[in-house]
């Protein structure tokens, strides 16, 4: 067993290193993601200048929304430590269900989503009472209700193993763009409440008796949020204006970063990622909070399948790409969700899918090949977890 690091250890701890791991594993933790995506950014479109064109970046963000959706689903059980491996399918066989309503009983857009959300939930909530109830380990329970999904998404599916939405208002979703003030209305209303929220925070610790300063709690957060989403808004408009589901997505995390941060239900979450039988003791109801997050992964993944199958245009076998669970958990990964639990955020889903998306529309357009794309794509996520090690060992060390 290793024994805890004393304190002139930590002081002679080699520099460089112990510097670099202190910063990451803090506050700072998105930073040197954001950094590499800057490069990435800066490489393909000095080889391409067509990457960096508002149309190209429209694109980019589109083709992001599933897997942001997806490692989103997955931040909620990998921050209780665990891994659901079967939301591809989940999502897929959710996607089916609403798909077909939509075709034989003509069930409008809302209410198909709503389904597709159900059936999620259903079988997010089922493999997390298996899990809870038995103390079975969630990597093969999810991996066994995959295997299973797999055949009642071929059940669900007609023989030609497609579902197609082509004509259908549902098949829409994907294609609809704001107007141009529309997509600046939202940005506003975001800032606002944005900007409320974290009025409400510092009011809080300081009533707490906690430092907090508005110019560095308040005001910064909110001019570095309003300079970027103006620009982000300002590219797209110039081309078709911001899609519609990327304008959802952006709605979603704002509301799953207030539930993860400023709730007792997000509260817990962590704790409980952090140490299960600390966070018993203290009184947290973790059987029950364990089952919610797995039921909350499984609606997320319905609202990936749904979001996959507007854009296609279609739900069949291919919407069941194991692929898509393995980019998802890399997204999250290397955006700085832990593996090792209570650590992680929404915003880390986002920059995880810009890392991974950027990577691929950039060798695409440079004309890379497949397996170029794919060894890069493997060593960032490799450094990542590396790297997501080292932090979790050195914060339980320092405890």
């Amino acid at each position: 067993m290793t024994a805890p690091l004393t304190q002139a250890e930590h002081t002679t701890t080699p520099g460089l290193m112990a510097w670099l791991l202190n910063t990451v594993s803090g506050r700072w933790r998105m930073v040197p993601v954001l950094l590499v995506l800057c490069l990435i950014w800066a490489y393909f479109g000095f080889q391409n200048p067509v990457f960096l064109s508002s149309r190209n970046i429209t694109n980019l963000s589109i083709q992001i929304v599933m897997t942001t959706v997806l490692a989103l689903g997955l931040l909620f059980v990998l921050l209780i430590g665990e891994l659901d491996l079967s939301v591809a399918v989940s999502s897929a066989v959710s996607a089916a269900v609403a798909a077909d309503l939509a075709v034989n009983s003509g069930l409008g857009v809302v209410l198909c989503f709503l389904v597709a959300l159900v059936v999620g939930g259903v079988i997010g909530c089922v493999q997390g009472l298996i899990v809870e109830k038995f103390r079975a380990p969630a990597f093969i329970v999810t991996l066994g209700v995959s295997l299973a999904l797999q055949g009642v998404l071929l059940d669900l599916l007609p023989e030609s193993n497609m579902i197609s939405l082509v004509g259908l208002p549902l098949a829409a979703v994907s294609t609809t763009y704001l107007p141009a003030l529309a997509g600046y209305g939202l940005l506003v209303l975001g800032l606002l409440v944005f900007g409320i929220l974290m009025a409400l925070s510092h009011r809080a610790k300081r009533s707490a008796s906690l430092h907090s300063g508005f110019g560095r709690h308040v005001a910064a957060p909110l001019l570095v949020v309003a300079v970027a989403g103006f620009a982000v808004v300002g590219v797209m408009n110039s081309y078709r204006g911001v899609p519609l589901t990327v304008a959802l997505l952006f709605v979603l995390l704002a509301a799953l970063s207030y539930v993860t941060t400023q709730t007792r239900f997000g509260l817990y979450l962590y704790a409980i990622g952090a140490s299960r039988e600390a966070a018993r003791r203290a009184g947290i109801p973790v059987g029950a909070i364990r089952v919610v997050a797995f039921t909350l992964t499984g609606v997320l993944a319905a609202l990936a399948g749904m979001i996959a199958a507007t854009r296609v245009m279609a739900v069949s076998t291919d919407s069941a790409d194991s692929t898509m669970v393995l980019e998802a958990i890399a997204a999250a990964v290397i955006g700085g969700v832990s593996l090792f639990g209570g650590r992680g955020s929404v915003w880390s889903a986002l920059v995880g899918a810009l890392v991974m998306g950027s990577i691929t529309n950039g060798m695409l357009l440079i004309s890379a090949s497949t397996q170029t794309r794919l060894e890069v794509q493997g060593a960032i996520l490799v450094l990542a977890v590396v790297l997501d090690a080292m932090i979790s060992r050195r914060a339980s060390l320092r405890h």
